[in-house]
């Protein structure tokens, strides 16, 4: 009983078959469940950031616009640090107070690293501080 070429060609092709129907189901199957979520969840810090990039209004102090001026600093770039930004714990006063305040050191696209604190007041995040930790603090600004 000597098993012929073809047989054991189509028994792999059936088996990769197989596998590759497996594989379809399963990957059809998670995007259900996860749905279009990305990697900005990973985190509670990374989704806090995300949430305070996309409230309904962010309003900027007046010491924060001062050094904003100051640096050189957009709003968008203030925004898009938020986006690639990591929340320091240590700093932040975040636990059991009724308006937290956040203390984040994020980076920009074009290689600038803020330092940003905010505070969180139900649909509106007010940035209270900006700094650009490369510059100098040249600025006066209270």
């Amino acid at each position: 009983m000597l098993n012929n070429g073809d047989d054991s060609k189509s028994v792999i092709w059936r088996r990769i078959r197989t596998y590759l129907i497996g594989v379809g189901i399963g990957l059809i199957t998670c995007y259900f469940i996860f749905g279009t979520r990305g990697c900005k969840s990973l985190t509670p810090g990374m989704l806090k950031l995300d949430q305070l990039a996309t409230k309904d209004s962010v309003y900027y102090s007046d010491t924060a616009m001062c050094e904003m001026n100051c640096q050189k600093i957009s709003k968008a770039e203030v925004i898009e640090s938020f986006t690639y930004g990591k929340i320091d714990t240590k700093k932040s006063q975040s636990f059991h107070v009724r308006y937290p305040v956040y203390n984040f050191t994020g980076t920009t696209q074009k290689g600038r690293t803020f330092n940003v604190i905010c505070v969180e007041r139900d649909s509106i995040t007010r940035v209270i501080m900006v700094k650009d930790l490369a510059m100098k603090d040249s600025c006066k600004c209270n």
